[in-house]
């Protein structure tokens, strides 16, 4: 090649070179006004959800607070609101009001509201915890067994689920409605009146009562717990809910929500600790010892069941649940016949495998 074709060359370099940045300087404004476009795109949009609990936060909660803080709900696209109850009994009625789309709450009341309303049913999705109701009452009051009740006086929170299931104990004991006197608080102040003595007995669900007496003073060995299960009233213990217009507008919601609250569930089992830090974080006047105590016996419990070691976290036992229906129609007079099916729904149940504990850790 000659020096006159080399040079040539080199002029068509240089000529291609500023061609192409004059072509840039024209796109430049084109793509610095997508990437302007794209910044103020919002991010993924996120469900909004909001979720009852049974009663004040602590407890039996922590799972799904530590599900939000290892962000298992963000994980699922949703963004989840937590709501301090006021009675386990009464977050039926939250939930079918459509405001809460889930909530933690006893199943015989599901049984109640479904057979009243078999055109809006709520539905049990997530087994949460055995049923513990019974009557609470302390040394020195008098009362050891049922017929000890008559001529007393209770206290109770009308949302109370024992109180609201003292049909089916009276039906069990022969002790009737009329043979005590109801007197009605709040629930933040029911062991307060035991104490002080302005009524003989409670109704509560016993690991509630348990710990609200301990942590006020009151010794293990003072404490007298007539159980529900003793005398023969077995009933579920409370769920996880939905209603059933939910499930079927939007089942791939209910599906994540599950998800996400199992895995948190199964937290509290492999790091105690941390599921009660997550609480404290929302309630930081509990007493962080108090609370791990409350965590670990609480897992002792449903970790304990039979149901849970064969069939996993969340489960049910069709003839409790059968049983309940039993019990709820007998006491109460349902006119509605409801089945197993009107009241549980396991199809969003996560895989056994992702539902079956680990071995107990020292935690």
């Amino acid at each position: 090649m000659n020096k006159y074709a080399s040079h040539a060359d080199t002029i068509r370099q240089r000529a291609d070179t500023q061609e192409a940045k004059r072509a840039a300087s024209k796109l430049w404004p084109l793509v610095a006004l997508a990437a302007a476009a794209l910044t103020a795109l919002p991010a993924t949009a996120k469900d909004k959800v909001t979720m009852s609990l049974a009663w004040s936060i602590g407890g039996s909660n922590n799972g799904v607070f530590l599900a939000i803080d290892k962000g298992y709900f963000a994980e699922e696209g949703i963004d989840l609101e937590v709501v301090p109850g006021n009675g386990s009994s009464n977050t039926v009625n939250r939930v079918a009001t459509g405001t809460f789309q889930f909530g933690v709450g006893d199943t015989p009341s599901i049984v109640r509201f479904n057979a009243q309303n078999p055109d809006a049913k709520i539905k049990s999705i997530y087994n949460h915890q055995p049923t513990d109701l019974s009557i609470v009452t302390l040394k020195g009051r008098g009362i050891t067994k049922p017929e000890d009740l008559k001529g007393r006086i209770l206290g109770a929170p009308t949302g109370d689920t024992a109180y609201k299931m003292f049909g089916a104990f009276s039906n069990a004991t022969g002790v009737k409605d009329t043979d005590v006197k109801w007197e009605h608080m709040a629930a933040n102040v029911r062991e307060a009146m035991l104490i002080r003595g302005s009524v003989d007995a409670i109704t509560a669900n016993q690991a509630t009562a348990f710990f609200a007496l301990k942590s006020a003073g009151v010794s293990e060995k003072d404490m007298v717990f007539i159980m529900y299960p003793d005398v023969g009233v077995k009933l579920a213990g409370a769920g996880l809910m939905t209603p059933e217009s939910l499930i079927k507008k939007n089942p791939d919601l209910v599906k994540r929500f599950v998800r996400a609250y199992n895995r948190g569930s199964m937290d509290t089992f492999r790091d105690t600790p941390a599921a009660v830090d997550a609480v404290l974080k929302r309630e930081v006047l509990l007493k962080r010892d108090l609370e791990l105590e409350k965590a670990r016996q609480m897992n002792l419990s449903i970790g304990g069941q039979t149901l849970v070691k064969e069939s996993g976290l969340g489960a049910f036992s069709d003839s409790i649940i059968q049983g309940t229906i039993d019990i709820m129609t007998q006491t109460e007079g349902l006119k509605e016949k409801l089945t197993i099916a009107d009241v549980i729904d396991t199809s969003f149940l996560p895989p056994l495998k992702d539902r079956t504990l680990p071995a107990p850790v020292a935690n």
